[in-house]
């Protein structure tokens, strides 16, 4: 099983040696972008953060927060595309493995101009997808079936796939995660692990709330790639809690 850590944004741009916290258990990182850090970080200073993470598994979230793939409004879609090539400078200088990007899908605000925007969304990706150097996942976030990251699948070359988000399976979608599994079972290359109480988005660790997880991985047993797994809670202590919780299980080391 490979397995990598989060790190935030805000964690790396008060010190980037937080990343020896994460691979210290021996684990690989993932590398959260923020406009902050593309606004402040030069080349060099990615190239430093590589050397600290050294030959561990880098994983790369790409920034999301007031960005729209499919965008009606011009500048909010250029700006979203220059966001997303700048994280593929970033991630080439960090190695990255796999770059987790959000759809921007919201069913509420987005299903009343679905068409339009899934064109230009998918444009979108479609230019990530022939820029990147490396596999692509896509996340659910607010989907409540798998339905339009599908239709992202099926219409995006081999080096785009999905990162399957167990939380936020557990606070939207209403399909079981056998059927997320079922779906994109040949194209899963990450899963974003994490648990909460069905309420909000915590993000905590492994055992602490209402995620199946019995459930996540024996369907996790079907699945055709090789997927990595993102400890993807926010502080360093829930994801010392989420190691010992596989390891419990007999899921690691």
């Amino acid at each position: 099983m490979k397995i990598v850590g989060h790190v935030s944004a805000k964690r790396i741009l008060s010190n980037p040696k937080v990343v020896e916290k994460i691979t210290s258990l021996g684990i690989g990182v993932e590398i959260q972008l923020s406009s902050d850090i593309l606004d402040t970080f030069t080349l060099k200073d990615f190239g430093n953060l590589k050397s600290l993470i050294g030959d561990a598994l880098t994983t790369v979230h790409a920034p999301f927060l007031d960005l729209n793939p499919g965008a009606v409004d011009s500048y909010v879609l250029k700006a979203t595309r220059n966001r997303f090539q700048e994280t593929l400078v970033a991630a080439k200088v960090l190695e990255a493995r796999v770059i987790v990007f959000h759809t921007g899908y919201h069913p509420a605000k987005i299903d009343p101009i679905f068409d339009e925007w899934f064109e230009r969304a998918l444009e979108t990706f479609k230019l990530i997808a022939e820029e990147s150097d490396t596999l692509i996942a896509l996340e659910n976030v607010f989907d409540t079936e798998p339905s339009v990251l599908k239709k992202f699948i099926d219409n995006l070359p081999k080096n785009v796939g999905v990162c399957i988000d167990i939380g936020h399976l557990n606070l939207f979608s209403k399909q079981p995660i056998s059927n997320w599994v079922d779906t994109f079972r040949d194209r899963i290359y990450e899963f974003h692990v994490h648990d909460n109480k069905g309420v909000k988005d915590e993000h905590s660790y492994l055992g602490f709330g209402t995620v199946p997880l019995k459930k996540f991985f024996e369907e996790v047993e079907k699945v055709e790639t090789d997927y990595i797994f993102n400890l993807e809670n926010k502080k360093l202590e829930d994801i010392k809690k989420s190691l010992e919780f596989l390891k419990k299980e007999g899921l690691y080391g």
